[in-house]
């Protein structure tokens, strides 16, 4: 399979520079997500890789050979990728086999060779039984898979994919993502995917790269990135985080807001800080640090959502929906801390969530 080594790409329209200082490696077989807001740039970089944007500045190799930079550029025809798109793109007037089988008839292979290939393909997409079909006869999951075992069948090195299940329901969405990551173990094959949905990077990726701005925030696995976040940004945007202010003092956390409450902290901060807490890190405990009153409870099933009011501050708990019946609005409550991030108040944070919002 392939390597993609992108070395201090930069990417300007103009005067403005929607890639700074692209520095990163993408390894053999790995499932990396470029994952980050609209115009953060994530997409630029795809297209660079696939040889659609030429770079401003800066290298990329794809396994040893440079494919852009300087005076040389490889047209995305002999980069030796495939690519999947947001939309279907599929042929109309096409049936499921002569779809696929599209990339190899432009490349002249024999109809043996062709046969074996598209075969394969979609015994792996599992559409076997649909190759007859129409495209108008398939549901939205079926023209994707189509789509990509078009990308599939002449056994790239690379696959890209470019927010492939933006236009899928919630349900289907859901079902392709692991079918998707299922397909990429199987083939082995290195992958680079762009999205903005947070939920697909961490249940496909080896590895995510929360980019803003034009820069890489933060790069590690789903685990690394949602429980040690770099900063804040990369904190409020991977999962459900409220951000409090507090005072570090020693041995504790002091929250103004929170009629002077405060937690224990062994960090080294002191000083003004921002102190972000998932829900699923407060939970309720007899001897816990904090007390509040129990103000709202929204029973979703499988969680009880809930709203804590400590002073002028309302925390968010998220707890097993079975604890629905057992409390009611209005009941003092205490409140335990599993986990939370602590990180400088430089002044930044409201601008920061103003964005994001």
């Amino acid at each position: 399979m392939s390597t993609v080594t992108i070395s201090h790409v930069t990417k300007a329209f103009g005067d403005n520079v929607v890639l700074k200082d692209f520095n990163e490696t993408f390894r053999d077989g790995e499932f990396v997500t470029m994952l980050g807001p609209s115009g953060c740039g994530k997409t630029t970089m795809l297209r660079i890789i696939a040889g659609f944007e030429k770079p401003t500045g800066g290298e990329l190799y794809i396994d040893d050979q440079l494919v852009s930079g300087g005076k040389t550029f490889l047209p995305p025809e002999k980069r030796g990728i495939g690519m999947v798109f947001q939309s279907y793109a599929v042929w109309p007037h096409m049936n499921v086999f002569e779809n696929v089988a599209y990339p190899l008839r432009i490349k002249k292979q024999d109809k043996a060779a062709i046969k074996e290939a598209v075969d394969w393909v979609l015994d792996t997409v599992h559409l076997s039984r649909y190759a007859d079909r129409l495209p108008s006869q398939l549901s939205g999951g079926q023209q994707q898979r189509v789509a990509l075992a078009r990308a599939l069948v002449a056994r790239p090195k690379l696959m890209l994919l470019d927010e492939p299940l933006s236009n899928l329901d919630a349900k289907l969405r859901e079902s392709m993502r692991f079918e998707i990551k299922e397909i990429q173990q199987e083939t082995g094959i290195t992958v680079v995917y762009v999205t903005h949905d947070q939920t697909e990077a961490m249940a496909m990726s080896d590895r995510i790269f929360l980019i803003y701005n034009g820069e890489v925030q933060q790069s590690g696995t789903p685990q690394e990135i949602y429980n040690h976040p770099a900063n804040p940004f990369v904190a409020d945007f991977l999962g459900n985080v409220d951000f409090f202010k507090g005072e570090a003092q020693e041995g504790k956390i002091v929250f103004p807001a929170m009629g002077g409450q405060s937690v224990p902290y062994a960090g080294t901060l002191t000083g003004k800080v921002n102190v972000a807490i998932r829900p699923e890190n407060l939970f309720f405990a007899e001897e816990g640090p904090l007390s509040g009153t129990l103000e709202k409870q929204y029973y979703l099933g499988d969680v009880d959502d809930c709203r804590v009011r400590i002073g002028d501050t309302l925390l968010r708990v998220i707890t097993g929906g079975y604890l629905f019946s057992t409390m009611s609005v209005g009941q003092s409550v205490r409140l335990q801390i599993r986990d939370m991030m602590v990180f400088p108040d430089d002044g930044q944070l409201e601008q920061m969530l103003s964005i994001l919002t």
